[in-house]
């Protein structure tokens, strides 16, 4: 009976582990997005609906240095941009025509600072607005990767149909949104280092 239970029972503890958000060794991993189950006729209206939003410039694959391109990009902080992989040929990046109007699309009571995250971007814009999808409730149809390399390969290997490559949050920007009283969108960080399974764990009897 939970009653007779001592307070300090270890169901009335939840385990967390706390990092310095100052410590050199954290590192906040990018949230790309993959889709799948899209239909032909919204994947082939889709580049001129992305051309409402987005400057666009195309990376040719056959480039050699293109994905070093593609990740040196990633990690400026001055622009909102994206990449797409999967619609085209070539990769796609997407640069944010006017953050006024893409922010008028958001839920009102987010903060500045969340709006202009390039995942916010990608879940509001891109997903919910020009595909119908949401990041929230469509888990058959929408996973997250990591690393970058992966998320190009499972659509390659025609698992999913695009990859949308996202910069990764940081850290500051954590810390800023959550001063501010907000949240980040869903699966927007993957902090690493990860506590290896089984470091620590309740006693059983």
């Amino acid at each position: 009976c939970s009653s007779l239970a001592s307070e300090d029972e270890a169901f009335n503890f939840v385990m967390m582990t706390l990092v310095d958000f100052s410590d050199p060794g954290l590192i906040i991993l990018p949230p790309h997005r993959l889709v799948r189950g899209i239909s032909k006729s919204i994947l082939n209206g889709l580049m001129a609906k992305l051309r409402a939003f987005f400057e666009i410039e195309e990376l040719p694959l056959s480039v050699p240095s293109v994905w070093q391109q593609v990740d040196d990009l990633l990690m400026e902080t001055n622009e909102i941009r994206l990449f797409l992989f999967g619609l085209a040929e070539p990769l796609l990046a997407l640069r944010l025509r006017d953050f006024t109007t893409a922010s008028q699309m958001m839920p009102y009571f987010h903060s500045e600072l969340y709006k202009r995250l390039d995942v916010s971007i990608a879940d509001h814009i891109i997903l919910e607005k020009l595909l119908g999808l949401s990041s929230g409730r469509e888990e058959a149809r929408i996973t997250y990767s990591y690393d970058r390399q992966d998320a190009v390969n499972r659509v390659l290997d025609q698992e999913y149909q695009l990859a949308f490559l996202l910069s990764p949050v940081k850290i500051g920007v954590v810390k800023a949104i959550a001063d501010a009283g907000d949240r980040l969108p869903r699966k927007s960080t993957y902090f690493y280092p990860k506590l290896p399974a089984g470091l620590v764990f309740y006693r059983l009897v």
